[in-house]
């Protein structure tokens, strides 16, 4: 069978004990079933546990936990694991000289400005990204320079792309704006998208730590607490 994840009940969260990550899950499925744990998309481990410790990931990455059929336990599935959730927006427009209102076609660049948090108004105070025209220094697009249509009449346009570092769930709104050699701004061009993304670990207490427990004797009860992820 193929990699299966319907009987994965609950992930619990992770937790570092100083020198491994420990991951464990609960499953429907029988005793004796394989599991595999995929990280970052990588085969990471694979066995009936249903409890692992795995080295600490050097940046934030997504963990898969399913089971696999007898003789599939070292078989890479990771072609078929679920798309993970897109957590940078990544913009794509066609720019040139011809944006310039002037006709002088001296279009220096292109500023980034977005919404400082998710749900937000774009902040047009200070960029967030800026992106030189003609990285060459020559203008590659001008009245009868590359491609034909594409620009302002008779004129061509390049194409320019910017990502976004990771960001949290919720709605974003971009605004790409041309900007001229005296520093004049053009006309912004809105985007406005949604992240998906898995919600971040709680902001750290002063301390560093992110997960406390206090502990009642006469109750005998242990109350955990933790701070709400940042936006």
């Amino acid at each position: 069978m193929p990699f299966d994840q319907s009987s994965i009940v609950e992930v619990r969260p992770p937790f570092w004990d100083g020198s491994t990550l420990q991951l464990s899950w609960t499953s429907t499925a029988p005793a004796g079933t394989t599991f595999q744990v995929y990280v970052g998309r990588r085969l990471a481990w694979y066995g009936a546990s249903r409890w692992v410790a795995l080295t600490m990931p050097e940046s934030r990455v997504r963990i898969d936990v399913g089971a696999v059929g007898p003789g599939e336990a070292t078989a890479d599935f990771s072609a078929s694991l679920p798309a993970s959730p897109e957590d940078r927006v990544k913009l794509s427009w066609l720019g040139g000289s011809y944006l310039d209102p002037t006709g002088r076609d001296d279009v220096r660049g292109f500023r980034v400005f977005g919404s400082r948090r998710a749900g937000w108004a774009v902040d047009f105070t200070e960029p967030v990204a800026e992106i030189p025209a003609y990285p060459g220094g020559s203008p590659i697009d001008g009245y009868g320079l590359g491609g034909f249509g594409q620009g302002g009449f008779g004129r061509s346009a390049s194409t320019y792309r910017w990502t976004s570092p990771a960001l949290s769930k919720g709605t974003w709104t971009f605004a790409v704006v041309s900007f001229d050699a005296a520093g004049n701004e053009g006309t912004p061009t809105f985007l406005t998208t949604e992240i998906a993304a898995a919600p971040r670990p709680p902001e750290a207490f002063p301390d560093g730590s992110r997960l406390r427990c206090d502990y009642d004797p006469a109750t005998r009860k242990a109350t955990l607490s933790w701070n709400p992820s940042p936006a």
